[in-house]
């Protein structure tokens, strides 16, 4: 069931000599952190973790399956904050003159910290790992940036170059990897890496759960198979995804998303971040409470909200059914791919009829395409396919760049079919997206 914690973080106080071993309290309040910039979240086997840094302090939280928070403050210039498993790293500039940095690593276990040292120069201190021991970060001393390895073990150095640029170093579930200029990403060990995925030319990403990120086009992206699913509205950080179940907040409202259906709940605040383990999602509010939310919470389809806060985007005739949005008449929220029998087996109903209202058997469903569910007729909307032809290439994107210049006009379930992100409206930012879906 949902529950309210008020929370207050426990102090862990480090010189530059010695390190303290943290208190934690009975009471926490996470407003510290919540009133932090650059709060970076981290779903992986362990838990739900939150993590950032203010000034010279750091700041931890385990939101799901249990809860625990710590904060440490260091002598030295933070440049960083990392989550790898049940571990929170800093990088932490101690000397400017002999290039000496530290890693602390904090046990949200138990709040034990412990402090490795190592010296480098010209590299980015924005983007780093931590993961076996080891610290991965992005040299630039050479005509492409490229990763290098600390072990802060043995102290041991090593590259792993790839022939372009790398853009970033991030954790996933305790390992470490690196995305390249061209989308790439690939996984790292000490001396080589491994290509995983794509998550697209020049698209920044975030953490969203186990083998899963999500790039700023809302597409969250496997680190395993490569596979991708959209989510409307996505913003970084109030996205999680665990258990084949995708948790999303756009202003006063959750959604899980599941492989047959979309439901929702309120929430009493704006969200800060949302984090996720098995079937619970633990929320970060804006004024540092947490809310976490059980898979009861959905089932039964709570909606109080305590603000009376309303989102206007979700009016009274629009409402989540399966996978897809019915409003108006329309059924929209289908992408390109999907067959017929995608169709019947999420929705109850009993026939697909083509555009000449013969019955579609089978094959992709097209934008224009209808069907009786509880004696109502929808016109069913595919995403970006604009032309009806079931599939998403060139003539799409020219009849939307004619439609927004006001050469051609979309209307019904073709304009439904334009709202690629679902945001309600038809622009340019449909337009960037359906052009990166041409098949």
């Amino acid at each position: 069931m949902k529950r309210l914690i008020s929370l207050l973080t426990a102090v862990i106080l480090i010189s530059c000599v010695s390190i303290c071993k943290s208190r934690a309290y009975e009471e926490y309040n996470l407003s510290d952190l919540a009133n932090c910039s650059g709060i970076k979240s981290d779903s992986n086997s362990r838990g739900g973790y939150l993590c950032a840094f203010s000034g010279n302090t750091v700041f931890s939280a385990r939101l799901v399956p249990d809860f625990s928070s710590y904060n440490f403050t260091v002598n030295g210039h933070i440049k960083g904050v990392s989550q790898s498993g049940k571990y929170t790293y800093a990088l932490v500039l101690e000397d400017t003159f002999t290039n000496k940095y530290s890693v602390y690593s904090l046990n949200t276990d138990n709040g034990n910290i412990f402090q490795s040292t190592f010296s480098n120069e010209n590299f980015r201190t924005d983007s780093f790992s931590v993961s076996d021991n080891c610290i991965y970060y992005i040299k630039t001393d050479s005509a492409y940036a490229y990763v290098a390895c600390v072990n802060l073990s043995s102290d041991k150095k090593t590259k792993i170059t790839f022939g372009q640029n790398v853009n970033e170093v991030f954790n996933n579930n305790g390992k470490s990897y690196a995305r390249l200029y061209d989308g790439s990403i690939c996984k790292l060990s000490q001396t080589s890496s491994t290509r995983v995925a794509n998550a697209g030319e020049f698209r920044n990403i975030s953490n969203v759960g186990i083998n899963k990120v999500i790039n700023e086009d809302g597409f969250v992206v496997s680190l395993s198979d490569n596979s991708r699913e959209y989510v409307s509205n996505a913003e970084f950080g109030k996205v999680s995804a665990s258990d084949n179940k995708v948790f999303s907040v756009v202003n006063y409202h959750l959604s899980r998303k599941t492989s047959d259906k979309t439901q929702n709940v309120s929430i009493p605040d704006t969200a800060k971040a949302v984090v996720s383990y098995k079937n619970q999602c633990g929320v970060l509010l804006d004024n540092g409470t947490v809310q976490v939310y059980e898979s009861s919470d959905f089932d039964e389809k709570k909606t109080a909200d305590n603000n009376n806060h309303s989102d206007s985007s979700n009016s009274d005739n629009q409402a989540v059914i399966s996978d897809y949005i019915f409003s108006d008449g329309i059924i929209y929220g289908v992408y390109s791919g999907e067959t017929v029998a995608d169709f019947k087996a999420k929705t109850s109903a009993d026939a697909v009829y083509k555009s000449d209202g013969s019955v579609a058997k089978s094959g992709k469903l097209k934008t224009g395409f209808t069907t009786v569910i509880n004696s109502k007729t929808y016109t069913i909307a595919v995403c970006g396919d604009v032309t009806g032809e079931g599939n998403v290439n060139s003539k799409d994107v020219t009849l939307l760049q004619k439609h927004l210049c006001g050469n051609a006009k979309l209307s019904g379930a073709f304009l439904k079919a334009a709202d690629f992100n679902l945001d309600g409206k038809v622009d340019n930012r449909d337009l960037v997206l359906i052009s990166r879906q041409k098949d």
